[in-house]
């Protein structure tokens, strides 16, 4: 019986000794700046839905649900719409719209796949037309050729 518990002491020394040189760095409240996730301007490109971000002046970070959107009773184009992360979307009083120039941390980009890219592709050129609201729907000015 003392044979077992000086090998029990032994093997949990062990497994302690062995775990001692490994140093937990990160933290729950470490940010990352957009540099250390990714190389592409936030200010020119969109980010992929389920991206999360953090506003200038902001203390809340918020996860993107939607793009190129506006306000009921709006004619203002916004380029996201996001709700509180972690809670989710809550209520649709509770959506925040906001234009790429108004993000001053990325936290996670969201999932990207082909279809994603080729979306962000169709954003890009889009956006290079003149966007307007009729209606309930956000449509380009330009006159189809």
């Amino acid at each position: 019986m003392k044979k077992f518990f000086a090998l029990l002491f032994v093997c949990i020394f062990m497994v302690s000794f062995v775990g001692c040189d490994k140093v937990d760095t990160s933290s729950a409240d470490d940010t990352t700046s957009l540099n250390g996730i990714d190389d592409r301007d936030v200010h020119d490109e969109f980010l992929p839905l389920g991206s999360v971000v953090e506003l200038e002046g902001g203390n809340k970070r918020l996860l993107i649900c939607s793009r190129i959107q506006t306000m009921a009773g709006s004619d203002v184009i916004y380029d996201y719409c996001a709700c509180y992360y972690p809670e989710g979307i809550t209520s649709s009083s509770s959506m925040i719209f906001f234009n790429r120039e108004d993000i001053a941390e990325v936290y996670f980009i969201g999932y990207e796949d082909q279809e994603e890219l080729e979306y962000q592709e169709m954003l890009n050129e889009l956006e290079k037309s003149e966007l307007i609201v009729q209606g309930d729907k956000i449509i380009s000015a330009a006159p189809n050729n």
